[in-house]
């Protein structure tokens, strides 16, 4: 009688799904992306797994596939092993795009007040800070919420480049990501204060904070 070993990973991958469960985070993303009839595979578990291996390594996207066939598939309530083809970076590619169509300024807010529920973190301090991200080409276009590549005050000092201005705060308390807005370019600091204080407001549900 002859037998086969196999090595499958199981890793940190418990310990993420335990954290999302207790977050809410996964039925978040099956809400904010429903499955789809003749999926293979819920476009909402792929962007879980996605995130999982952002926390546990970051693979490039074209590797995605042999990162997930190592997993012990019943992790993912699968008796076998994930097959390499079944997550290609095709699959992700498509989730990702599913991601990008859904209203995301609520998903992150959504986000951020589970972790501050589930947490029981302060919100008596918080940090904000913003910064440039420029891009080369042709960066034409303009969303549906008005976001463009424009030319601005460069923090990387290339004012002939294109840019997107991404504003991000934070708590004292253990750094916990709480708002993030993308603007234009050519969006300046201080134009940004008064917006970014009333959605903290809304956020930690009183405006006693600094």
């Amino acid at each position: 009688m002859s037998t086969t070993l196999q090595r499958r990973r199981i890793g940190e991958i418990p310990l993420l799904q335990a954290t999302a469960r207790k977050l809410g985070f996964d039925r978040l993303l099956r809400s904010c992306v429903p499955p789809h009839g003749n999926e293979r595979y819920p476009a909402a578990d792929a962007l879980l797994l996605l995130v999982f291996n952002m926390a546990s390594g970051r693979w490039p996207l074209y590797e995605l596939g042999r990162w997930t066939a190592s997993l012990d598939g019943r992790l993912l309530g699968r008796e076998s092993a994930l097959p390499e083809e079944l997550f290609n970076d095709d699959r992700y590619g498509r989730a990702l795009d599913k991601l990008f169509e859904v209203d995301r300024a609520t998903l992150t807010t959504d986000c951020a007040l589970r972790v501050v529920r589930a947490t029981g973190c302060e919100l008596d301090r918080l940090h904000n800070d913003s910064t440039t991200v420029k891009t080369t080409g042709r960066m034409r276009g303009r969303t549906r919420t008005g976001l463009s590549f424009e030319h601005g005050f460069s923090k990387d000092h290339r004012p002939d480049l294109k840019q997107i201005v991404f504003n991000l705060t934070v708590s004292a308390d253990g750094a916990v990501p709480v708002h993030c807005k993308t603007y234009p370019g050519n969006r300046t600091d201080d134009t940004t204060h008064i917006e970014t204080w009333s959605a903290l407001r809304d956020i930690a549900g009183r405006s006693d904070f600094l």
